[in-house]
């Protein structure tokens, strides 16, 4: 199953480990942040010989109130960068079906329960073809999405000792609270920076901007819209009419 994911899955998956090193141009650039970041810095091998660590402010924060009851039926639209390179993607979910657009391709990706299975479906309407394989002993319910394998954040986060409180701002007009975090290694020094916005009512990062050293940006996302419910398989419109379709074995 895992060797047959989408391309777009794929991509997200890049930034998977990326709370340990998260920064946003709107607090302005590193550079400016540089006397903050060596006043604050953190050593991350609590073993190592002839070093201490600097007192820090951060690490003060409650625990995120995490509720996932909205992934079950949702739409979803959201911005993904990763050095340069920018895609817009959509995602529709609803009981028995979940997919995954790159607007700008057009590329979509279908998950459909068939009785114990998922039918996985991903075409290419610029070239009409497309891809058909079957998961077996599979659930819906056992495929992430998209912008959750990003977004997810754990519980603990603001408690970190790397990561402070910046105060409330909207994303896609939804209440989030902003949080800065930093990543050194075990010399302390800063390796990283990020901005990381927690989404207020369902905690996961619908927004996050992480700086390297040089004040490029490494990875960004941004949540542009999320309607909650009233999703159905008739308002997604999954089709594969027209498509000529191939059928992948999974079972290596």
């Amino acid at each position: 199953m895992d060797k047959k994911r989408i391309a777009i899955l794929c991509l997200l998956a890049l930034a998977l480990s990326l709370f340990s090193s998260c920064a946003d141009d709107s607090a302005g650039s590193l550079s400016e942040l540089d006397t903050t970041a060596k006043n604050t810095q953190v050593f991350t091998d609590d073993e190592e010989e002839g070093t201490t660590a600097p007192t820090y402010s951060g690490g003060t924060g409650s625990p995120i109130l995490i509720n996932e009851s909205w992934l079950s039926n949702y739409a979803l639209s959201y911005t993904y960068e990763e050095n340069g390179q920018s895609s817009n993607l959509t995602e529709h979910r609803c009981e028995g079906i979940y997919t995954a657009k790159e607007e700008t391709s057009g590329a979509l990706t279908c998950f459909l329960q068939s009785g114990d299975d998922v039918e996985e479906y991903v075409l290419n309407p610029q070239t009409k073809t497309g891809t058909h394989s079957v998961l077996s002993d599979q659930s819906l319910a056992s495929i992430t999405p998209g912008f959750l394998k990003i977004a997810r954040v754990d519980a603990a986060f603001p408690t970190l000792a790397n990561v402070e409180l910046q105060g409330e701002e909207s994303v896609a007009g939804r209440p989030a609270k902003k949080y800065t975090q930093s990543a050194y290694n075990t010399a302390g020094l800063l390796t990283a920076y990020a901005f990381v916005w927690i989404d207020e009512e369902y905690g996961f990062a619908s927004k996050c901007r992480v700086y390297n050293l040089s004040g490029s940006v490494n990875v960004s996302w941004e949540l542009k819209s999320l309607t909650v419910g009233g999703v159905t398989e008739e308002s997604i419109g999954f089709s594969t009419d027209g498509y000529e379709i191939t059928e992948q074995d999974t079972s290596e």
